[in-house]
């Protein structure tokens, strides 16, 4: 009791002009100095959001604190240049980039430039030494982010990883029961903006065969129709024209219908600058559907049935923007056993395939 009063006269007779600064004060006093500090690295994006700023800032890899130091304004200054406008994006810049960047300059002293830091020797070095036992995904998804910053920045064309396989599931080809359950959902749809983008999400990947990048890009002066046909002119690296299946050519249309701007996205959505495609993994999380109508399924799904169809090879890979038929293996799984016997004239040279 004696010594509980003495403690509280003691606390009674403090000047009542101190202060006590807690935890979450202290911290805010960091973020402060530390904005004024950066403050030029924030001047090459006047539009970065304010809490976007206040993620990069605020952020602490744990590595060494010498480390931190040394690669700290380049890894922000990275982060700033690339306009993250989502919370996710700003943490991934900092989380994917700042330890890469610590682990380039402690092993090989060079010099804190996007050219020099972001190679593809650099980024190979780092996957075998720091992340050998991380998943597929989390492999992917470094190279994919610094991958992004690299080409962005300094046009270095780091190589992406394969997308991670998940077995039985990623290029299993749709059912026709499945096409109509994809359908429904499409017509269920409780705006236009939602129905056009379901349809066009149907139409080019399950209809065309397109990567999800490749929707992503595709502007409605890419669609065609000649003679009752439609025509999709896929752009980018591997740019092609490729005719849509019959069974999903009114659905693409149904997409672009009463839309008059040729330049206009058929697939309308924010295109973040790390990985434009993310609009379509969004829209599809966003609006759940018994049977999810996945790019990669649904490309998977139209490779198999031009296979079934007993398309020619050099053909096939034409129109679905491969370089090597090895690209076929992981569909050819799913194709159907082909009948010898229909084949016994062209194997034997008595009939000439037309």
């Amino acid at each position: 009791m004696f010594t509980e009063r003495v403690r509280c006269r003691q606390f009674r007779d403090r000047p009542t002009h101190v202060m006590f600064v807690n935890r979450k004060d202290r911290f805010h006093n960091i973020f402060l100095a530390d904005s004024a500090t950066y403050a030029h690295l924030r001047a090459l994006d006047p539009e970065l959001p304010d809490f976007a700023w206040g993620i990069i800032v605020r952020y602490r890899p744990q590595i060494s604190p010498v480390q931190w130091e040394a690669v700290r304004e380049f890894t922000i200054s990275n982060a700033v240049q690339m306009r993250p406008r989502t919370f996710d994006a700003a943490r991934r810049l900092m989380s994917m980039s700042a330890r890469f960047g610590a682990w380039v300059w402690t092993t090989t002293g060079t010099q804190l430039t996007v050219e020099r830091v972001y190679t593809q020797n650099n980024v190979s070095l780092y996957l075998h030494a720091c992340l050998p036992k991380h998943s597929e995904s989390h492999r992917w998804g470094f190279v994919r982010q610094v991958g992004t910053i690299a080409d962005t920045l300094a046009d270095a064309g780091i190589k992406r990883l394969p997308a991670p396989h998940l077995p039985g599931r990623r290029h299993s080809p749709f059912t026709v029961s499945d096409a109509a359950t994809m359908h429904s959902w499409a017509a269920s749809l409780t705006t236009d903006l939602k129905r056009q983008n379901a349809w066009a999400l149907l139409g080019l990947a399950g209809g065309a065969g397109l990567r999800a990048h490749e929707i992503i890009e595709t502007r409605i002066s890419d669609i065609e129709v000649i003679d009752g046909r439609v025509f999709v002119n896929v752009p980018g690296k591997c740019a092609r024209r490729v005719p849509v299946m019959h069974l999903w050519n009114r659905t693409l249309m149904r997409s672009v219908q009463g839309r008059t701007n040729p330049d206009e996205y058929v697939f309308r959505g924010y295109r973040w600058d790390e990985y434009r495609p993310r609009a379509i993994q969004s829209f599809l999380t966003e609006h759940p559907a018994r049977v999810r109508a996945t790019v990669s399924r649904l490309r998977s799904t139209w490779i198999v049935a031009q296979i079934d169809n007993g398309l020619p090879v050099p053909v096939l890979l034409a129109i679905a923007g491969f370089v090597t038929a090895q690209s076929l293996d992981k569909h050819l799984i799913y194709a159907q056993t082909a009948n010898i016997d229909a084949y016994v004239g062209l194997i034997i040279g008595e009939e000439v395939a037309r």
